[in-house]
């Protein structure tokens, strides 16, 4: 399943150069739709943090990727009751937003020409940077902003380890992670405040949705031999 869905994702990832005019046109309609102007104040300040700009860029490149992979193979290791419902909600999370970069690509902030946003990821010249060529980056669609996938692994992080413990600082911990994700993700200039919400919708609907494609395993029948036994001393 994860092989398909990296095909499908390169196979997408292919056409988004022959759709950036729609693209942008979409990340242009998101702006004027919210009408906050949220994202282009959060995107200078960060400009104006020489400091803080490269923590934040490993944070949106690393953690992303890192805590949802730690959490998953954690509730996997410790065999969580939960478990299938977490690894079907991320399948979910992942090939809705497939559909939507098909169906309906948006340019980030930071790639609307004359928006005025710094592309803070880039210009920080740390790992990943999208523009730094090579590697993942060669790879990677630009033109996925709508649903923020960040934004939707993160939540799934928080609700997934809500199932593995009780414990409040492990709990506390990932609802950080997931408020850390969504303000870096703004800041950056690599998401609308719109993307944040489908994000979180989207991973809402997966997880409620999820028990649906978990298979029940039946326990094996009993031979005649183990029906004779029953029942005697």
């Amino acid at each position: 399943m994860v092989v398909l869905l990296l095909v499908v994702y390169d196979w997408v990832s292919a056409l988004a150069s022959t759709r950036a005019v729609a693209a942008v046109a979409h990340g242009r309609s998101i702006l004027q739709v919210e009408h906050l102007g949220l994202e282009r104040a959060a995107d200078h300040w960060l400009a104006g943090i020489a400091w803080l700009q490269a923590p934040a860029s490993y944070y949106y490149d690393l953690a992303h990727l890192a805590v949802t992979m730690a959490v998953l193979v954690g509730c996997w290791a410790y065999r969580v009751p939960g478990y299938r419902r977490a690894r079907n909600a991320l399948l979910a999370i992942n090939l809705v937003g497939l559909a939507v970069f098909l169906l309906y690509p948006v340019a980030p902030p930071r790639l609307l020409p004359g928006g005025g946003f710094y592309d803070i990821v880039a210009n920080s010249g740390t790992w990943g940077a999208w523009e730094a060529g090579g590697g993942v980056s060669d790879r990677a669609n630009e033109l996925a902003s709508m649903p923020s996938l960040h934004a939707s692994w993160a939540v799934w992080v928080a609700l997934t380890v809500a199932t593995m413990t009780t414990r409040r600082r492990w709990r506390a911990l990932a609802w950080g992670h997931v408020a850390m994700t969504f303000v870096v993700v703004v800041v950056t200039g690599n998401h609308y405040v719109l993307d944040l919400a489908a994000g979180a919708l989207t991973c809402g609907v997966a997880w409620l949705l999820s028990p649906l494609l978990v298979v029940r395993r039946r326990p094996p029948a009993s031979s005649p031999a183990e029906t004779e036994l029953v029942g005697v001393d």
